[in-house]
């Protein structure tokens, strides 16, 4: 059999899901957290911006910069807010957040016409981005 790569076309699949209530509630949490973490990541980088350009080594500005500095990764973030540390959250989604939101940084510094990553509002669409894990088959 051929790999996708291989054709000259890409097959694609449009469907829509039917999910249940508490599948409802599960979208709705991660969504909500996945767009919570990209604006955390926002505002963390915004103050940090602002507090380097302060040119005095005051030390609550260092301590600050270094604290926001260590909350930038998943597993901090999570820590600090503990909200984020349901069981219906998954960890998946906040790393994939972050990698979204790099990867927003590395568009605007290549195209410039973009802007700067900004805040995601809130809107009637849950919506998140995960991974998906694949066991293999025993024969």
């Amino acid at each position: 059999m051929k790999k996708m790569c291989d054709l000259a076309y890409y097959y694609g699949l449009k469907m829509r899901i039917y999910p249940s209530t508490q599948q409802k509630q599960i979208i709705k949490v991660n969504s909500d957290i996945s767009r919570t973490v990209y604006n955390k990541m926002v505002a963390i980088d915004k103050e940090l911006y602002r507090l380097k350009q302060v040119k005095l080594s005051l030390d609550t500005v260092v301590d600050r910069i270094s604290e926001l500095e260590s909350r930038k990764n998943a597993r901090n973030m999570a820590n600090h807010y503990q909200y984020m540390q349901d069981k219906r959250v998954d960890s998946d989604m906040m790393a994939n957040a972050i990698k979204n939101y790099k990867n927003a940084w590395k568009l605007f510094r290549q195209v410039h016409k973009v802007g700067t990553p900004n805040f995601h509002k809130k809107s009637y669409r849950e919506n998140y981005q995960t991974s998906t894990h694949y066991t293999k088959k025993h024969n």
